[in-house]
């Protein structure tokens, strides 16, 4: 797809030599060690990024400080290849990958490791970030309750018409509370009701067939006796959180990742059955042979299903499961907040203190060691108070004690 986007566009594909010679022209990696920066929040990214493939050379094995953001950060979110921090008076800042107008600043670039200001429209104030976001691609929705999507729009996957937007528009969708998405679809709450759209390959849609969308349609099936809550998406992966706890899942499943105990895809929404009401959960995923949820009961167990070739369940085992198995959270510690990537999945517990689990081939676990796999959660030694990952791509924030 990437080989067809690219004559489309008429870009020239340069020499590897070339990329990297640009790459080293551009980018200066920060070590562990950088002072945080004067806002009353420090970011950190780690792991790597990449959309034409990772960025190798640009990998970090420990969370290391992002620098030029003004602001107190309120939300993180990531795509595969870029990261994204709102601050508290609605601004947007991006970091990574900008090929494709990832950053919203109106340029195309290798990649900048130091953020940028996303350039809204005058006026436009953010109150959140889609988390995760489409891959290669970014959504916010304003205060008016307007969505903006800017980046790749590769088979409508930001309910655009353009290929690449390099900088913020205006999505055809009013009252919108929620985004999110994945690969090439996107998901939306608008007016109380789930709408999706790009990609329907698997059923992703939800819409009971496999279509295409270049405009938002509604999702079907859904239960209508309690308002969403929550929406999480992976690579051919959907999924909905409601006020009553249910949970509700669609798409890709080959590996168990829809958590009925089957390896059906569904072009419908179906329930999963855990053991409780669901309080927090995420969706991971980067490719056909990953794809994993991570779940918190009202009751303060964690439950993860799908794929866990590299233990990224957290069962202490790597054998994959289509029904929530119970994750090995160690004794005494209370998971608050949950996020999964490709091969890994994370925590926040209420101490503030990030886990990880699952794959570290390109750092994503943090730890500033070459472990190659971990089965069951570790303490990383960082706290944040927010973590969110998109294949290898890691990023999440902490506030300062003090700072207002």
């Amino acid at each position: 797809m990437r080989s067809t986007i690219i004559k489309r566009r008429g870009i020239l594909v340069t020499s590897a030599l070339a990329l990297m010679s640009a790459l080293l022209l551009l980018v200066s990696v920060p070590g562990s060690g950088a002072a945080p920066s004067p806002s009353s929040t420090t970011v950190y990214r780690f792991g790597v990024v990449g959309n034409h493939g990772a960025l190798s050379q640009l990998q970090l094995d420990r969370p290391t400080p992002v620098p030029g953001i003004t602001g107190r950060v309120v939300q993180i979110a990531t795509s595969n290849s870029d990261g994204y921090a709102l601050t508290s008076n609605g601004a947007v800042w991006a970091w990574g990958v900008a090929s494709f107008g990832e950053l919203g600043n109106g340029t195309e670039s290798a990649y900048s490791n130091r953020a940028v200001r996303v350039d809204f429209p005058a006026g436009v104030t953010v109150t959140s970030l889609a988390n995760p976001m489409p891959f290669d691609g970014a959504l916010a929705i304003d205060s008016t309750g307007h969505v903006w999507g800017w980046g790749l729009n590769a088979i409508g996957d930001l309910c655009l018409t353009g290929l690449t937007e390099l900088r913020p528009s205006e999505l055809a969708l009013s009252n919108v509370t929620l985004a999110t998405g994945a690969r090439t679809h996107s998901l939306f709450d608008a007016g109380g009701k789930v709408y999706a759209c790009g990609s329907g390959g698997d059923g992703v849609l939800g819409t009971g067939t496999t279509a295409n969308s270049s405009t938002p349609v509604p999702v079907v099936g859904l239960p209508g006796t309690a308002r969403v809550t929550a929406l999480t998406s992976s690579w051919q992966g959907s999924g909905a959180l409601f006020s009553d706890g249910d949970y509700y899942d669609w798409g890709y499943n080959a590996a168990g990742q829809l958590g009925n105990g089957t390896s059906t895809d569904s072009a419908l929404p179906v329930p999963v059955k855990l053991p409780g009401p669901v309080r927090k959960v995420f969706q991971g995923g980067s490719g056909a042979k990953n794809g994993q949820t991570v779940a918190i009961l009202a009751n303060g167990s964690v439950w993860s299903w799908g794929d866990n070739d590299r233990g990224q369940l957290g069962i202490s085992s790597k054998l994959s499961s289509d029904v929530p198995r119970r994750v090995d959270v160690p004794k005494g510690v209370t998971f608050v907040k949950v996020s999964s990537g490709g091969f890994a999945s994370y925590a926040i517990d209420r101490t503030g203190r990030l886990w990880a689990w699952g794959d570290n081939e390109s750092g994503q676990l943090g730890l500033g060691s070459r472990v190659a796999e971990l089965t069951r959660p570790y303490r990383t030694g960082i706290r944040l108070d927010l973590v969110s990952s998109t294949a290898q791509n890691v990023a999440g924030f902490v506030r300062h004690a003090g700072r207002s």
